[in-house]
Protein backbone atom coordinates (compact mmCIF):
# COMPACT_ATOMS: atom_id res chain seq x y z
CA UNK A 1 0.00 0.00 0.00
CA UNK A 2 1.04 3.24 -1.17
CA UNK A 3 2.65 5.60 2.02
CA UNK A 4 1.43 8.44 3.61
CA UNK A 5 -0.35 10.06 6.83
CA UNK A 6 -2.14 7.80 8.32
CA UNK A 7 -0.82 4.88 6.62
CA UNK A 8 1.64 3.22 9.23
CA UNK A 9 -0.53 1.68 11.34
CA UNK A 10 -1.74 -0.50 8.52
CA UNK A 11 1.46 -2.13 8.20
CA UNK A 12 0.62 -4.77 8.41
CA UNK A 13 -0.89 -5.44 4.89
CA UNK A 14 1.91 -7.33 2.67
CA UNK A 15 3.69 -4.67 0.91
CA UNK A 16 2.72 -7.25 -2.70
CA UNK A 17 -0.47 -5.48 -2.00
CA UNK A 18 -0.71 -2.21 -2.81
CA UNK A 19 -3.31 -0.31 -4.62
CA UNK A 20 -4.19 3.88 -4.93
CA UNK A 21 -6.29 5.19 -2.20
CA UNK A 22 -8.28 7.55 -4.82
CA UNK A 23 -8.94 4.06 -6.85
CA UNK A 24 -10.21 2.77 -4.00
CA UNK A 25 -12.29 5.21 -3.12
CA UNK A 26 -13.79 5.93 -6.28
CA UNK A 27 -14.19 1.84 -7.09
CA UNK A 28 -16.04 2.23 -3.79
CA UNK A 29 -18.43 4.79 -4.84
CA UNK A 30 -19.11 3.32 -7.89
CA UNK A 31 -20.12 0.21 -6.38
CA UNK A 32 -22.88 1.23 -4.33
CA UNK A 33 -26.30 3.26 -4.01
CA UNK A 34 -25.10 4.54 -0.85
CA UNK A 35 -23.17 7.79 -0.15
CA UNK A 36 -19.86 7.30 0.92
CA UNK A 37 -17.82 9.03 3.31
CA UNK A 38 -14.56 9.85 4.29
CA UNK A 39 -13.40 12.64 7.50
CA UNK A 40 -9.81 13.56 7.73
CA UNK A 41 -9.49 13.74 11.62
CA UNK A 42 -6.05 15.83 11.42
CA UNK A 43 -8.28 18.60 9.63
CA UNK A 44 -11.53 18.01 9.74
CA UNK A 45 -12.41 17.75 5.87
CA UNK A 46 -14.98 15.63 4.35
CA UNK A 47 -14.84 13.92 0.98
CA UNK A 48 -18.11 13.16 -0.47
CA UNK A 49 -19.44 11.42 -3.71
CA UNK A 50 -20.46 13.52 -6.58
CA UNK A 51 -24.15 11.63 -6.30
CA UNK A 52 -24.69 12.77 -2.81
CA UNK A 53 -23.54 16.45 -3.65
CA UNK A 54 -26.12 16.70 -6.79
CA UNK A 55 -28.71 14.98 -4.72
CA UNK A 56 -28.18 17.35 -2.12
CA UNK A 57 -27.12 20.90 -3.14
CA UNK A 58 -23.85 20.50 -1.37
CA UNK A 59 -21.12 22.97 -2.53
CA UNK A 60 -18.64 20.24 -3.53
CA UNK A 61 -17.19 16.70 -2.87
CA UNK A 62 -14.45 18.22 -0.58
CA UNK A 63 -16.36 20.25 2.21
CA UNK A 64 -14.08 21.90 5.18
CA UNK A 65 -17.10 22.76 7.51
CA UNK A 66 -19.12 19.82 7.11
CA UNK A 67 -21.14 19.53 10.73
CA UNK A 68 -22.43 23.13 9.67
CA UNK A 69 -23.10 22.88 6.11
CA UNK A 70 -24.36 19.67 6.00
CA UNK A 71 -26.32 20.19 9.33
CA UNK A 72 -27.80 23.49 7.73
CA UNK A 73 -29.72 20.04 5.27
CA UNK A 74 -30.95 17.80 8.66
CA UNK A 75 -34.46 18.43 9.34
CA UNK A 76 -34.89 20.33 12.90
CA UNK A 77 -36.54 17.85 15.07
CA UNK A 78 -33.32 15.55 13.67
CA UNK A 79 -30.83 17.88 14.27
CA UNK A 80 -30.04 17.32 17.71
CA UNK A 81 -29.83 13.67 17.78
CA UNK A 82 -27.58 13.94 14.49
CA UNK A 83 -25.07 16.46 16.22
CA UNK A 84 -24.65 14.31 19.66
CA UNK A 85 -23.80 11.37 17.36
CA UNK A 86 -21.13 13.37 15.81
CA UNK A 87 -19.99 14.85 18.99
CA UNK A 88 -19.42 11.40 20.39
CA UNK A 89 -17.26 10.87 17.60
CA UNK A 90 -14.98 13.65 17.98
CA UNK A 91 -14.77 13.98 21.79
CA UNK A 92 -13.43 10.18 21.64
CA UNK A 93 -16.46 8.78 23.51
CA UNK A 94 -17.10 6.20 20.77
CA UNK A 95 -15.49 5.02 17.72
CA UNK A 96 -18.75 3.82 16.17
CA UNK A 97 -21.34 6.04 14.71
CA UNK A 98 -24.95 5.08 13.90
CA UNK A 99 -27.89 7.84 13.69
CA UNK A 100 -30.87 7.76 10.91
CA UNK A 101 -32.37 11.28 10.12
CA UNK A 102 -34.29 13.47 7.94
CA UNK A 103 -32.29 15.99 5.62
CA UNK A 104 -33.69 17.83 2.61
CA UNK A 105 -32.89 17.30 -0.87
CA UNK A 106 -32.39 20.30 -3.98
CA UNK A 107 -36.05 19.54 -4.52
CA UNK A 108 -36.98 20.49 -1.01
CA UNK A 109 -38.30 16.66 -0.38
CA UNK A 110 -37.55 15.28 3.23
CA UNK A 111 -35.35 12.09 2.78
CA UNK A 112 -34.87 9.54 5.66
CA UNK A 113 -31.08 8.60 5.72
CA UNK A 114 -29.09 5.96 7.59
CA UNK A 115 -25.71 7.07 8.53
CA UNK A 116 -23.49 4.47 9.76
CA UNK A 117 -19.39 5.29 10.11
CA UNK A 118 -16.07 3.99 12.49
CA UNK A 119 -13.03 5.89 13.42
CA UNK A 120 -9.76 4.33 12.82
CA UNK A 121 -6.93 5.39 15.39
CA UNK A 122 -3.05 5.09 14.53
CA UNK A 123 -1.03 3.37 16.71
CA UNK A 124 -0.44 5.75 19.59
CA UNK A 125 -4.77 6.05 19.68
CA UNK A 126 -4.70 9.06 17.76
CA UNK A 127 -7.98 9.36 15.82
CA UNK A 128 -6.80 9.57 12.31
CA UNK A 129 -9.92 8.85 9.76
CA UNK A 130 -13.60 8.74 10.27
CA UNK A 131 -15.22 7.43 7.24
CA UNK A 132 -18.76 5.41 6.47
CA UNK A 133 -21.64 5.11 4.57
CA UNK A 134 -24.99 7.08 4.60
CA UNK A 135 -27.85 5.30 2.82
CA UNK A 136 -31.22 6.42 1.94
CA UNK A 137 -33.60 4.43 3.07
CA UNK A 138 -36.26 5.09 0.45
CA UNK A 139 -33.57 3.83 -2.09
CA UNK A 140 -33.11 0.67 -0.28
CA UNK A 141 -36.66 -0.20 -0.29
CA UNK A 142 -37.12 -0.81 -3.97
CA UNK A 143 -40.02 -2.14 -4.06
CA UNK A 144 -43.91 -0.28 -2.70
CA UNK A 145 -45.29 -2.17 0.02
CA UNK A 146 -48.70 -1.14 -1.18
CA UNK A 147 -48.55 -1.97 -4.75
CA UNK A 148 -45.52 -4.68 -4.88
CA UNK A 149 -44.52 -2.60 -7.64
CA UNK A 150 -40.83 -0.99 -7.81
CA UNK A 151 -40.78 2.50 -6.44
CA UNK A 152 -39.89 5.84 -7.67
CA UNK A 153 -36.15 4.81 -7.14
CA UNK A 154 -36.20 2.22 -9.61
CA UNK A 155 -37.65 3.82 -11.79
CA UNK A 156 -35.53 6.54 -12.25
CA UNK A 157 -32.34 4.25 -12.44
CA UNK A 158 -34.33 2.30 -15.09
CA UNK A 159 -34.78 5.67 -17.22
CA UNK A 160 -31.35 6.97 -16.34
CA UNK A 161 -29.65 3.65 -17.44
CA UNK A 162 -31.43 3.94 -20.61
CA UNK A 163 -30.67 7.77 -21.57
CA UNK A 164 -26.93 6.52 -20.18
CA UNK A 165 -26.90 3.73 -22.74
CA UNK A 166 -28.07 5.37 -26.14
CA UNK A 167 -30.09 2.60 -26.54
CA UNK A 168 -33.06 2.84 -28.68
CA UNK A 169 -35.58 5.63 -28.16
CA UNK A 170 -38.38 5.20 -25.30
CA UNK A 171 -41.22 7.14 -24.06
CA UNK A 172 -42.57 7.31 -20.85
CA UNK A 173 -46.06 7.01 -19.67
CA UNK A 174 -46.97 8.56 -16.11
CA UNK A 175 -50.75 7.66 -15.43
CA UNK A 176 -52.43 9.56 -11.99
CA UNK A 177 -55.56 8.72 -10.78
CA UNK A 178 -58.58 11.01 -11.10
CA UNK A 179 -59.92 12.75 -8.07
CA UNK A 180 -58.25 10.34 -5.89
CA UNK A 181 -59.28 12.78 -3.15
CA UNK A 182 -62.55 12.26 -2.77
CA UNK A 183 -62.27 8.83 -2.38
CA UNK A 184 -59.57 9.16 0.84
CA UNK A 185 -62.33 11.85 1.60
CA UNK A 186 -65.29 9.22 1.85
CA UNK A 187 -63.52 5.86 2.88
CA UNK A 188 -60.50 6.85 4.46
CA UNK A 189 -56.92 6.11 3.64
CA UNK A 190 -56.59 2.32 4.84
CA UNK A 191 -59.60 1.97 1.77
CA UNK A 192 -57.34 4.91 -0.25
CA UNK A 193 -54.53 2.53 -0.54
CA UNK A 194 -56.35 -0.79 -1.67
CA UNK A 195 -57.99 1.60 -4.91
CA UNK A 196 -54.06 2.34 -5.98
CA UNK A 197 -53.28 -1.83 -5.22
CA UNK A 198 -56.52 -2.67 -7.44
CA UNK A 199 -55.64 0.15 -10.10
CA UNK A 200 -52.25 -0.76 -9.98
CA UNK A 201 -52.93 -4.30 -10.67
CA UNK A 202 -55.62 -3.50 -13.53
CA UNK A 203 -53.07 -1.09 -15.12
CA UNK A 204 -49.82 -3.54 -14.77
CA UNK A 205 -52.14 -6.04 -15.99
CA UNK A 206 -53.01 -4.64 -19.45
CA UNK A 207 -49.43 -3.02 -20.61
CA UNK A 208 -47.16 -5.67 -22.76
CA UNK A 209 -45.91 -8.57 -20.34
CA UNK A 210 -42.01 -7.16 -20.59
CA UNK A 211 -43.52 -3.93 -19.40
CA UNK A 212 -42.86 -2.46 -15.41
CA UNK A 213 -45.23 -0.88 -14.57
CA UNK A 214 -43.92 1.48 -11.11
CA UNK A 215 -45.24 3.54 -8.44
CA UNK A 216 -44.11 7.15 -8.50
CA UNK A 217 -45.59 9.37 -5.55
CA UNK A 218 -49.09 9.55 -4.28
CA UNK A 219 -51.80 8.26 -6.63
CA UNK A 220 -49.41 8.48 -9.90
CA UNK A 221 -48.08 5.17 -11.63
CA UNK A 222 -44.83 5.15 -13.89
CA UNK A 223 -44.18 3.13 -17.36
CA UNK A 224 -41.15 2.90 -20.08
CA UNK A 225 -42.52 1.73 -23.96
CA UNK A 226 -39.05 1.12 -25.67
CA UNK A 227 -39.53 2.19 -29.08
CA UNK A 228 -42.95 2.42 -29.02
CA UNK A 229 -45.36 4.13 -31.49
CA UNK A 230 -47.83 6.83 -30.43
CA UNK A 231 -50.93 4.46 -31.95
CA UNK A 232 -49.40 1.83 -30.04
CA UNK A 233 -49.39 3.55 -26.76
CA UNK A 234 -52.85 5.33 -27.21
CA UNK A 235 -54.57 1.99 -27.71
CA UNK A 236 -52.99 0.95 -24.05
CA UNK A 237 -54.09 3.42 -22.88
CA UNK A 238 -57.71 3.03 -24.56
CA UNK A 239 -57.53 -0.39 -23.00
CA UNK A 240 -56.91 0.78 -19.63
CA UNK A 241 -59.54 3.78 -19.85
CA UNK A 242 -61.95 1.04 -20.82
CA UNK A 243 -61.25 -0.91 -17.53
CA UNK A 244 -62.37 1.72 -15.19
CA UNK A 245 -64.93 3.50 -17.16
CA UNK A 246 -67.59 1.77 -14.63
CA UNK A 247 -68.39 1.69 -10.70
CA UNK A 248 -66.67 -0.70 -9.03
CA UNK A 249 -66.84 -2.22 -5.61
CA UNK A 250 -64.06 -3.25 -2.69
CA UNK A 251 -65.12 -4.37 0.69
CA UNK A 252 -68.92 -3.53 0.02
CA UNK A 253 -68.43 -0.09 -0.83
CA UNK A 254 -68.86 1.34 -4.59
CA UNK A 255 -66.08 3.63 -5.89
CA UNK A 256 -65.63 5.18 -9.15
CA UNK A 257 -61.97 6.54 -10.08
CA UNK A 258 -60.90 7.16 -14.19
CA UNK A 259 -56.89 7.65 -14.69
CA UNK A 260 -55.52 10.29 -16.58
CA UNK A 261 -52.08 9.65 -18.28
CA UNK A 262 -49.17 11.87 -20.38
CA UNK A 263 -46.38 10.77 -22.86
CA UNK A 264 -43.02 12.33 -23.22
CA UNK A 265 -40.30 10.67 -25.61
CA UNK A 266 -36.51 10.37 -24.91
CA UNK A 267 -36.12 11.24 -28.34
CA UNK A 268 -37.77 14.59 -28.65
CA UNK A 269 -39.02 15.72 -24.98
CA UNK A 270 -35.78 15.98 -22.94
CA UNK A 271 -32.43 14.43 -22.28
CA UNK A 272 -32.13 13.71 -18.64
CA UNK A 273 -34.72 12.29 -16.29
CA UNK A 274 -35.41 15.18 -14.61
CA UNK A 275 -36.15 17.25 -17.67
CA UNK A 276 -38.63 14.35 -18.79
CA UNK A 277 -40.38 14.16 -15.48
CA UNK A 278 -41.06 17.62 -15.48
CA UNK A 279 -42.68 17.63 -18.94
CA UNK A 280 -44.18 14.26 -18.72
CA UNK A 281 -45.97 15.75 -14.86
CA UNK A 282 -46.78 19.11 -17.07
CA UNK A 283 -48.75 17.10 -19.53
CA UNK A 284 -50.11 15.00 -16.66
CA UNK A 285 -51.85 18.45 -15.48
CA UNK A 286 -52.60 19.26 -18.72
CA UNK A 287 -54.51 16.28 -18.95
CA UNK A 288 -56.46 16.26 -15.97
CA UNK A 289 -57.32 20.27 -16.29
CA UNK A 290 -58.83 19.28 -19.76
CA UNK A 291 -61.24 16.97 -18.37
CA UNK A 292 -59.74 13.76 -16.90
CA UNK A 293 -59.90 10.62 -17.95
CA UNK A 294 -57.53 11.04 -21.01
CA UNK A 295 -54.03 10.63 -23.00
CA UNK A 296 -51.84 13.90 -23.80
CA UNK A 297 -48.96 13.80 -25.31
CA UNK A 298 -46.43 16.93 -24.38
CA UNK A 299 -45.72 19.65 -26.41
CA UNK A 300 -43.95 22.68 -25.50
CA UNK A 301 -46.88 24.81 -25.90
CA UNK A 302 -47.65 23.24 -22.31
CA UNK A 303 -44.95 24.42 -20.72
CA UNK A 304 -46.00 28.30 -21.95
CA UNK A 305 -49.81 27.49 -21.26
CA UNK A 306 -48.54 26.26 -17.48
CA UNK A 307 -46.52 29.82 -17.31
CA UNK A 308 -49.90 31.42 -18.44
CA UNK A 309 -52.04 29.94 -15.79
CA UNK A 310 -49.25 30.75 -12.69
CA UNK A 311 -49.67 34.63 -14.01
CA UNK A 312 -53.82 34.51 -14.12
CA UNK A 313 -53.29 32.76 -10.82
CA UNK A 314 -51.62 35.60 -9.34
CA UNK A 315 -54.02 38.25 -11.33
CA UNK A 316 -57.14 36.11 -10.15
CA UNK A 317 -55.43 36.11 -6.38
CA UNK A 318 -55.23 40.51 -6.26
CA UNK A 319 -59.14 40.56 -7.90
CA UNK A 320 -60.04 39.00 -4.76
CA UNK A 321 -57.86 40.52 -2.69
CA UNK A 322 -59.56 43.83 -4.48
CA UNK A 323 -62.70 43.08 -3.56
CA UNK A 324 -63.65 40.46 -6.45
CA UNK A 325 -62.84 43.18 -9.20
CA UNK A 326 -62.92 42.16 -12.77
CA UNK A 327 -65.04 39.83 -11.57
CA UNK A 328 -68.81 40.02 -12.82
CA UNK A 329 -72.04 37.96 -13.54
CA UNK A 330 -73.90 36.98 -16.35
CA UNK A 331 -78.11 35.61 -16.25
CA UNK A 332 -79.20 33.12 -19.07
CA UNK A 333 -82.97 32.78 -19.22
CA UNK A 334 -84.66 29.51 -18.22
CA UNK A 335 -87.67 29.41 -19.86
CA UNK A 336 -90.97 26.83 -19.99
CA UNK A 337 -90.15 23.84 -22.15
CA UNK A 338 -94.28 24.45 -24.25
CA UNK A 339 -95.29 28.18 -23.62
CA UNK A 340 -91.49 29.69 -23.76
CA UNK A 341 -92.82 31.96 -21.04
CA UNK A 342 -89.34 32.99 -18.91
CA UNK A 343 -89.59 30.94 -15.07
CA UNK A 344 -86.07 31.73 -14.15
CA UNK A 345 -81.99 31.98 -15.28
CA UNK A 346 -78.51 30.65 -14.42
CA UNK A 347 -76.23 33.03 -12.95
CA UNK A 348 -72.62 32.76 -14.13
CA UNK A 349 -69.63 33.95 -13.94
CA UNK A 350 -66.99 36.23 -16.06
CA UNK A 351 -63.51 37.39 -15.08
CA UNK A 352 -61.05 39.76 -16.97
CA UNK A 353 -58.17 41.17 -15.81
CA UNK A 354 -56.16 44.65 -17.96
CA UNK A 355 -53.36 41.62 -18.80
CA UNK A 356 -55.63 39.32 -20.94
CA UNK A 357 -59.29 40.93 -21.43
CA UNK A 358 -61.65 38.77 -20.92
CA UNK A 359 -60.52 35.05 -19.65
CA UNK A 360 -62.96 32.48 -20.76
CA UNK A 361 -64.26 30.46 -17.60
CA UNK A 362 -63.09 27.25 -18.79
CA UNK A 363 -59.83 28.69 -17.88
CA UNK A 364 -60.10 30.70 -15.08
CA UNK A 365 -62.76 28.48 -13.21
CA UNK A 366 -60.19 25.35 -12.56
CA UNK A 367 -57.43 27.85 -11.55
CA UNK A 368 -59.81 29.28 -8.88
CA UNK A 369 -59.96 25.58 -8.17
CA UNK A 370 -56.42 24.54 -7.93
CA UNK A 371 -55.13 27.69 -5.93
CA UNK A 372 -58.34 27.79 -3.24
CA UNK A 373 -59.38 31.25 -4.51
CA UNK A 374 -63.36 28.99 -5.30
CA UNK A 375 -64.29 29.50 -2.03
CA UNK A 376 -63.94 33.36 -1.21
CA UNK A 377 -64.99 33.89 -5.16
CA UNK A 378 -67.80 31.13 -4.54
CA UNK A 379 -69.31 33.24 -1.49
CA UNK A 380 -69.33 36.45 -3.74
CA UNK A 381 -71.13 34.86 -6.66
CA UNK A 382 -73.25 33.54 -4.07
CA UNK A 383 -74.20 36.31 -2.55
CA UNK A 384 -74.29 38.72 -5.73
CA UNK A 385 -76.51 36.10 -7.00
CA UNK A 386 -79.26 36.12 -3.95
CA UNK A 387 -79.08 39.52 -3.99
CA UNK A 388 -80.22 39.85 -7.88
CA UNK A 389 -83.06 37.44 -7.06
CA UNK A 390 -84.41 39.24 -4.16
CA UNK A 391 -84.49 42.09 -6.63
CA UNK A 392 -86.10 40.27 -9.25
CA UNK A 393 -88.37 38.44 -6.79
CA UNK A 394 -89.85 41.98 -6.35
CA UNK A 395 -90.70 41.98 -10.53
CA UNK A 396 -91.75 38.35 -10.83
CA UNK A 397 -93.34 36.32 -7.68
CA UNK A 398 -92.51 32.83 -9.20
CA UNK A 399 -89.01 34.05 -10.42
CA UNK A 400 -86.34 31.00 -9.85
CA UNK A 401 -82.35 31.39 -9.80
CA UNK A 402 -79.96 28.41 -10.25
CA UNK A 403 -76.43 28.84 -8.66
CA UNK A 404 -73.04 26.67 -9.74
CA UNK A 405 -71.51 25.10 -6.67
CA UNK A 406 -67.93 24.08 -7.07
CA UNK A 407 -67.15 20.63 -5.20
CA UNK A 408 -64.46 22.48 -2.99
CA UNK A 409 -67.73 24.70 -1.83
CA UNK A 410 -69.77 21.59 -1.33
CA UNK A 411 -66.36 20.11 0.79
CA UNK A 412 -66.27 23.55 2.97
CA UNK A 413 -68.30 22.28 6.58
CA UNK A 414 -69.28 25.99 6.56
CA UNK A 415 -70.75 26.69 3.47
CA UNK A 416 -74.13 25.54 3.68
CA UNK A 417 -74.16 27.95 6.67
CA UNK A 418 -73.40 30.62 5.22
CA UNK A 419 -76.06 30.24 2.09
CA UNK A 420 -78.52 30.36 4.82
CA UNK A 421 -77.39 33.22 6.27
CA UNK A 422 -76.73 35.15 3.13
CA UNK A 423 -80.58 34.22 2.37
CA UNK A 424 -82.02 35.15 5.53
CA UNK A 425 -79.81 38.42 4.88
CA UNK A 426 -81.46 39.16 1.51
CA UNK A 427 -84.96 37.78 2.33
CA UNK A 428 -84.83 35.10 -0.14
CA UNK A 429 -86.79 31.99 0.63
CA UNK A 430 -84.62 29.19 -0.67
CA UNK A 431 -87.27 27.53 -2.53
CA UNK A 432 -86.09 30.41 -5.67
CA UNK A 433 -82.86 28.86 -5.39
CA UNK A 434 -81.04 26.00 -7.06
CA UNK A 435 -77.78 24.81 -6.64
CA UNK A 436 -76.29 23.58 -9.52
CA UNK A 437 -73.62 20.12 -9.44
CA UNK A 438 -72.30 18.31 -11.69
CA UNK A 439 -73.36 14.74 -12.98
CA UNK A 440 -69.77 13.84 -12.87
CA UNK A 441 -68.75 14.53 -9.27
CA UNK A 442 -72.60 13.47 -8.16
CA UNK A 443 -72.08 9.85 -9.16
CA UNK A 444 -68.39 9.97 -7.78
CA UNK A 445 -69.29 11.00 -3.87
CA UNK A 446 -72.86 10.19 -4.04
CA UNK A 447 -71.84 8.54 -0.17
CA UNK A 448 -70.34 11.71 1.32
CA UNK A 449 -73.35 14.07 -0.51
CA UNK A 450 -76.08 12.83 1.02
CA UNK A 451 -75.72 14.42 4.07
CA UNK A 452 -75.25 17.70 2.53
CA UNK A 453 -77.83 17.40 0.16
CA UNK A 454 -80.08 16.58 2.52
CA UNK A 455 -79.31 19.74 5.15
CA UNK A 456 -79.92 21.58 1.90
CA UNK A 457 -83.26 20.27 1.04
CA UNK A 458 -84.10 20.69 4.79
CA UNK A 459 -83.25 24.52 4.26
CA UNK A 460 -85.78 24.48 1.35
CA UNK A 461 -83.12 24.98 -1.62
CA UNK A 462 -83.39 22.75 -4.53
CA UNK A 463 -80.25 20.33 -5.98
CA UNK A 464 -79.55 20.47 -10.17
CA UNK A 465 -77.16 17.95 -11.55
CA UNK A 466 -75.61 19.79 -14.71
CA UNK A 467 -73.89 18.38 -17.72
CA UNK A 468 -76.52 15.08 -16.66
CA UNK A 469 -75.72 12.40 -19.89
CA UNK A 470 -72.18 12.78 -20.08
CA UNK A 471 -71.09 10.54 -17.17
CA UNK A 472 -70.34 6.78 -16.39
CA UNK A 473 -73.65 5.97 -14.22
CA UNK A 474 -76.04 8.91 -15.82
CA UNK A 475 -79.11 6.80 -15.78
CA UNK A 476 -78.05 4.09 -12.23
CA UNK A 477 -77.59 7.48 -10.44
CA UNK A 478 -81.24 8.75 -10.98
CA UNK A 479 -82.14 5.65 -8.86
CA UNK A 480 -80.85 7.22 -5.88
CA UNK A 481 -82.99 10.52 -6.66
CA UNK A 482 -80.07 12.82 -5.84
CA UNK A 483 -81.06 15.73 -7.58
CA UNK A 484 -84.83 17.93 -7.68
CA UNK A 485 -83.70 19.19 -11.43
CA UNK A 486 -81.82 17.26 -14.04
CA UNK A 487 -80.37 19.51 -16.46
CA UNK A 488 -79.94 17.27 -19.89
CA UNK A 489 -76.08 17.80 -21.32
CA UNK A 490 -76.25 20.03 -24.85
CA UNK A 491 -74.66 17.12 -26.18
CA UNK A 492 -77.68 15.96 -26.75
CA UNK A 493 -78.63 18.34 -28.86
CA UNK A 494 -75.85 19.46 -30.93
CA UNK A 495 -77.22 16.20 -33.39
CA UNK A 496 -80.41 15.50 -32.87
CA UNK A 497 -81.66 16.42 -36.11
CA UNK A 498 -79.64 13.73 -37.73
CA UNK A 499 -79.44 11.07 -34.70
CA UNK A 500 -82.22 9.23 -33.49
CA UNK A 501 -80.62 7.91 -30.10
CA UNK A 502 -80.20 11.90 -28.64
CA UNK A 503 -83.95 12.39 -29.17
CA UNK A 504 -85.10 8.89 -27.93
CA UNK A 505 -82.79 9.54 -24.74
CA UNK A 506 -84.04 12.54 -23.94
CA UNK A 507 -87.51 11.16 -23.96
CA UNK A 508 -86.29 8.02 -21.88
CA UNK A 509 -84.76 10.26 -19.26
CA UNK A 510 -87.93 12.71 -19.31
CA UNK A 511 -90.15 10.01 -17.97
CA UNK A 512 -87.64 8.11 -15.78
CA UNK A 513 -87.33 11.71 -13.89
CA UNK A 514 -91.30 12.07 -14.16
CA UNK A 515 -91.61 8.71 -12.55
CA UNK A 516 -89.18 9.67 -9.26
CA UNK A 517 -90.38 13.28 -9.00
CA UNK A 518 -87.78 15.20 -10.91
CA UNK A 519 -87.81 18.12 -13.03
CA UNK A 520 -85.98 18.28 -16.43
CA UNK A 521 -84.04 21.01 -18.21
CA UNK A 522 -82.64 20.49 -21.49
CA UNK A 523 -79.64 22.85 -22.09
CA UNK A 524 -78.59 23.83 -25.74
CA UNK A 525 -81.32 24.45 -27.55
CA UNK A 526 -79.85 27.01 -30.21
CA UNK A 527 -82.45 27.11 -33.31
CA UNK A 528 -86.41 27.40 -34.00
CA UNK A 529 -85.78 23.48 -35.88
CA UNK A 530 -84.03 22.21 -32.40
CA UNK A 531 -86.85 24.03 -30.79
CA UNK A 532 -90.07 22.08 -32.69
CA UNK A 533 -87.60 18.89 -32.18
CA UNK A 534 -87.71 18.87 -28.46
CA UNK A 535 -91.17 20.67 -27.61
CA UNK A 536 -93.18 17.84 -27.41
CA UNK A 537 -90.88 15.56 -25.66
CA UNK A 538 -92.66 16.93 -22.10
CA UNK A 539 -89.28 18.48 -21.01
CA UNK A 540 -90.15 20.85 -18.14
CA UNK A 541 -87.59 23.59 -18.42
CA UNK A 542 -85.83 24.97 -21.69
CA UNK A 543 -82.35 27.01 -21.70
CA UNK A 544 -80.38 27.80 -24.70
CA UNK A 545 -79.08 30.79 -27.03
CA UNK A 546 -82.84 30.67 -28.97
CA UNK A 547 -84.15 32.14 -25.88
CA UNK A 548 -81.33 34.24 -24.47
CA UNK A 549 -77.63 34.27 -24.21
CA UNK A 550 -76.01 35.13 -20.90
CA UNK A 551 -76.01 39.04 -20.46
CA UNK A 552 -75.58 41.52 -17.67
CA UNK A 553 -78.12 41.91 -14.71
CA UNK A 554 -79.66 45.47 -16.04
CA UNK A 555 -79.41 43.94 -19.61
CA UNK A 556 -81.98 40.86 -18.39
CA UNK A 557 -83.68 43.01 -16.07
CA UNK A 558 -84.62 45.23 -18.77
CA UNK A 559 -85.22 42.77 -21.93
CA UNK A 560 -87.41 39.67 -19.62
CA UNK A 561 -88.57 41.38 -16.17
CA UNK A 562 -89.70 44.94 -17.41
CA UNK A 563 -91.13 44.27 -20.68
Amino acid sequence: MHSGDGDSFLSDIPENFEYDQNYLYDALVQSTDDYIYVCNMDTGVFRYPKAMVEEFGLPGEIVPDAARVWGANVHEHDKQAFLESNQEILDGVTDCHFVEYRAKNRDGEWVWLRCRGHLERDENGKPRIFAGIISNLGKKNKVDHITGLFNKFEFENEVSRLLDSGECPFSILAFGIDDFRHINDLYGRPFGDEVIRIVAQKIQSLLPSDTALYRLDGDEFGTIFRGSAAKEIEKRYHKIQNSLDHQQTYDDRKYFCTVSASCVSSARDGATYSDLMKRASCALEYSKRGGKNRLVFFSSDMLVGRERDLELTELLRASVENGFSGFSLRFQPQVDAVSGRLTGAEVLTRWSCAEYGEVPPLEFIPLLEESGLILPAGRWIFEQGVRVCAKWLQKKKDFALSINLSWLQLEDPDFITFMQACMQQYGVDPRHIAVEITESYIASNIGFLQDRFSRMRKLGLKIAMDDFGTGYSSLGILKQSPADIVKISRMFVQEIRNNSFDATFIRFVVELCHNVGIHVCLEGVETEEEYGIVKSMNLDLIQGFLFGRPIPEEEFERDFLDR
